[in-house]
């Protein structure tokens, strides 16, 4: 071991007391944080990935790691400096080792000269450090193997020169062999088989599974083994030089040996990868590639098989940095989805090309085509097809709805496996839910695509059949058959889902049927006619206050978290984001004998009460609520949830009014006598109710600009028809956590910006508006003075609006010499520093 640390002594001091080290240190870092920032738009991709910088690695090692290993047996035979190890009774594997491990820190010191990008993503969110330090792992990995390759390369010949050109090549060869565009050419060139052992000597594609998170034992395996290999060459080149000629035959089999086990790796990394395939750990934080258990159990209940079809215009993607990231992901899900299948899913991946065969499958199957700056269109959609050919498709997989991956592809595959779509009864009052359709809710879409929608009215005198759910949002009226058809339809077991209000502000106020508060009373339920009031749980709004317009908490609109929600509830246990509801109630429970309550939502121990009648007559304003407020002094329920067997309410099938017209008459009759009378309840039945439907409407829950979802709203609903109608399974995946981290200091910077500046641009657009008035009235003496006026609010204008973007600008060029420049800086420091130490010793 003596031997093995003094040439690696000797060898790291070639490389840091001269300039070698810290020019290819600088070469690297400068290479590196133009591709980063420059090719790769780190900052506009607005999250905290290091995929950005990561991606050009692999390309910059192939050079790099050859630059570094060009010398270390080349130096030495041009200077004949060889002739000692050659001579000595050193051995030379110890002797090559020792070179590849001064080498290696070299290699390793370059890679850790980037963790300031590392710690810049820390400062501006929160990254998946787990997936970032086994992508550092993987890059040393392949570093290494690119390293015994330019040191094989060296130990043939002492030009340094001819060295790193054969090393980049053979490195730059071992990156492009496992690219789709190169096999695609190999197999209309060789037979499939020839092409599948050439594609194994590549090496990016063990890469992609650490971008994504996923550990495999094999990768590994195949990164270390080839490097063996690579190292075992090197050494037999210079064992020959040690005996020259080819009469000895030790030199020959070793050659031949070395050879073999070349030629033998491809079939040595396809067993390898089969015998390790369930040996794979997924470290990201949120278990991203990880299928969660109700993804596992709706594939491993998969009847028929199913094929997916990826579409994905990987050339135009690659110049949007957010659909990159995004198509990375959905390949990986995909890729656990067909894993965990047992080979009932087979998946393929599409190109759509301009004018070629996979565009007009993509547009066939309802693929959308997204419009870019360019001149062609951008896909990026699933399609799903099983075995009769019914074909269902997700159009467009957009990075905004990225916390929705799993639970859309689950429910398509789930969709191409049931014979028929669940049946869900709809009785409402309120524009959410409405069988006009005159507003396009967001929930009411996502229902109607998921389910088979019956509308129910008031006038009916049976139910549709086969109802697997009903929802009543908040009936403006309640007639005594609707009512009896609802009892008997939970006393046989059913599911309702019970939206009331109190006070809703986004639909017309309606007082509940009469009828509806007794039958509920019935159950030990009271619903509150005031509206509650929280001032820790305020949402924030937007009012015009004396000062000007401000951002302040309104205390009747709360945004109720994890620790209101109960987390023993599967519903509200998944729920990873708010429930924003507006001027909602409170339930008081005391269920009834055979029945049991559970809370699914509460409030915070500072719950207040707010008169509905005050509040409607008054400036709504939170100043005004908190005038209004009265301390209820204890937690409160705002979702309930009743389970066991209902009491009921009408013992006889009561006498209602039929129709005038005989024809009409005697079909009704015929309906309301179609289902035998329940005298009580003959199976448990389950009811959830929340007090509020303001929470239904898009803006308390949807980004007007894009349409993503900023709170569980839907969620929540959507979660509790799975459960009642659907596959229970899917409840669980509605509030999966996002894969997206974004640069949350940059939102908070913009949130900031926006509460600082709105009272000021309010004031200054005022101001324009009172000079335009008074230019269109002013005389010729004060016409210029309004003119100047005029424009200087219009020049603060527009220096209002450009002030953020220049903090954003201002942000990102320190992070720029934060991570670009500071650590070259650092290097060359560190340089004269080294060879002036090194100077003064003896």
């Amino acid at each position: 071991m003596s031997a093995f640390f003094a040439i690696w002594k000797r060898e790291l001091r070639a490389y840091f007391l001269g300039p070698l080290a810290y020019v290819f240190l600088g070469v690297y870092l400068l290479l590196s944080g133009l591709a980063t920032w420059n090719l790769a738009r780190l900052f506009d991709t607005a999250r905290v990935d290091m995929q950005p910088f990561f991606q050009f690695q692999p390309w910059l090692l192939a050079f790099f790691a050859a630059a570094i290993g060009m010398r270390l047996w080349s130096e030495d035979l041009r200077s004949r400096t060889a002739d000692l190890y050659l001579t000595s009774p050193v051995s030379l594997t110890v002797v090559h080792l020792a070179k590849a491990a001064a080498g290696l820190t070299v290699l390793a010191a370059a890679l850790i000269s980037s963790f300031p990008y590392w710690i810049a993503l820390t400062w501006l969110g929160s990254p998946d450090h787990g997936l970032i330090a086994l992508s550092y792992v993987y890059l040393l990995l392949l570093g290494t193997v690119f390293l015994f390759v330019s040191m094989a390369w060296s130990a043939t010949t002492r030009h340094q020169v001819i060295a790193l050109v054969l090393s980049m090549s053979t490195n730059l060869l071992l990156l492009v062999l496992s690219l789709n565009l190169v096999t695609d050419g190999m197999r209309s060139l060789l037979p499939p088989s020839l092409t599948g052992w050439i594609r194994a000597y590549g090496m990016m594609d063990v890469l992609v599974s650490a971008w994504r998170g996923v550990f495999r034992l094999s990768d590994v395996f195949t990164l270390i083994a080839f490097a063996g290999i690579l190292a075992l060459a090197g050494i037999t080149i210079m064992e020959n030089r040690r005996s020259p000629g080819w009469s000895s035959s030790s030199a020959r089999w070793g050659v031949a040996f070395v050879a073999l086990l070349f030629l033998a790796f491809p079939l040595a990394r396809n067993l390898t990868e089969s015998g390790l395939s369930s040996a794979r750990f997924d470290v990201t934080g949120y278990r991203l590639n990880t299928l969660s258990p109700g993804a596992k159990q709706i594939v491993q209940k998969l009847k028929e098989p199913i094929e997916l079809t990826l579409y994905y215009s990987e050339d135009i993607g690659a110049d949007y940095p957010d659909i990159r990231a995004h198509a990375d992901r959905v390949e990986a899900l995909l890729t656990s989805f067909a894993a965990q299948s047992g080979g009932k899913i087979r998946l393929r991946t599409i190109n759509p090309e301009p004018f070629s065969a996979g565009e007009d499958e993509a547009v066939a199957n309802g693929i959308s085509a997204i419009p870019t700056e360019g001149v062609d269109p951008l896909y990026l959609g699933l399609s799903g097809r099983n075995l009769v050919d019914d074909v269902q498709s997700i159009r467009f997989l957009s990075p905004e709805q990225d916390d929705q991956l799993e639970l859309s592809i689950a429910q398509l595959l789930a969709s191409l496996d049931a014979p028929s779509r669940p049946t869900i009864g709809i009785l409402s009052g309120i524009p959410a839910l409405s069988p006009t359709g005159q507003t396009a809710a967001t929930l009411q879409r996502q229902i109607e695509d998921q389910y088979a929608v019956r509308w129910l009215s008031p006038a009916d005198y049976a139910l549709p059949n086969s109802l697997d759910a009903i929802i009543i949002a908040q009936p403006p009226q309640l007639s005594l058959q609707t009512l009896y058809l609802l009892d008997q339809y939970i006393l046989d077991g059913g599911h309702v889902l019970i939206l009331t209000d109190p006070a809703p502000i986004l639909h017309d106020r309606t007082d509940l049927p009469g009828r509806f508060v007794d039958w509920i009373g019935d159950w030990g339920i009271e619903l509150s006619d005031d509206i509650l009031a929280d001032d820790t749980l305020g949402l924030p709004v937007t009012v015009q206050t004396a000062s000007g317009v401000q951002t302040l908490q309104q205390p009747v609109f709360p945004g109720f978290g994890q620790a209101q929600f109960n987390t023993n509830d599967p519903l509200t246990a998944a729920l990873q984001r708010t429930l924003n509801f507006g001027t909602p109630g409170w339930i008081s429970a005391n269920p009834t004998r055979g029945l049991t309550a559970s809370d699914l939502i509460t409030t915070t121990g500072t719950s207040a009460r707010v008169p509905t009648q005050a509040y409607l007559d008054g400036d709504q304003t939170p100043s005004s609520v908190r005038r209004l407020m009265t301390p209820l002094n204890d937690t409160t329920s705002v979702g309930v949830r009743l389970t066991g067997k209902f009491p009921n309410r009408f013992p006889l099938r009561p006498d209602v009014d039929f129709p005038d017209d005989p024809v009409l008459s005697r079909l009704a009759q015929a309906e309301w006598q179609a289902r035998p009378h329940l005298e009580g309840a003959s199976e448990e039945g389950s009811v959830i109710l929340i007090h509020d439907t303001d929470f239904l409407f898009d803006p308390f829950f949807t980004n007007p600009q894009n349409g993503s979802e900023l709170a569980d709203n839907a969620a929540l609903i959507l979660s509790v028809l799975d459960e009642f109608a659907g596959n229970p399974d899917l409840a669980t995946l509605r509030a999966r956590p996002p894969a997206i981290r974004p640069m949350t200091r940059v939102l908070d910077l913009r949130r900031a910006a926006e509460a600082d500046y709105i009272a000021e641009e309010t004031t200054l657009q005022d101001e324009l508006a009172d000079l335009e008035s008074a230019l269109d009235t002013a005389s010729d003496e004060t016409r210029p003075a309004a003119q100047a006026a005029f424009l200087d609010a219009r020049k603060s204008l527009r220096a209002l609006q450009a002030d953020f973007r220049q903090k954003l600008d201002s942000l990102e060029t320190w992070l720029r010499w934060w991570t670009l420049w500071c650590p070259v800086l650092l290097a060359f420091l560190m340089s004269g520093l080294i060879r002036f130490i090194g100077r003064r010793r003896p």
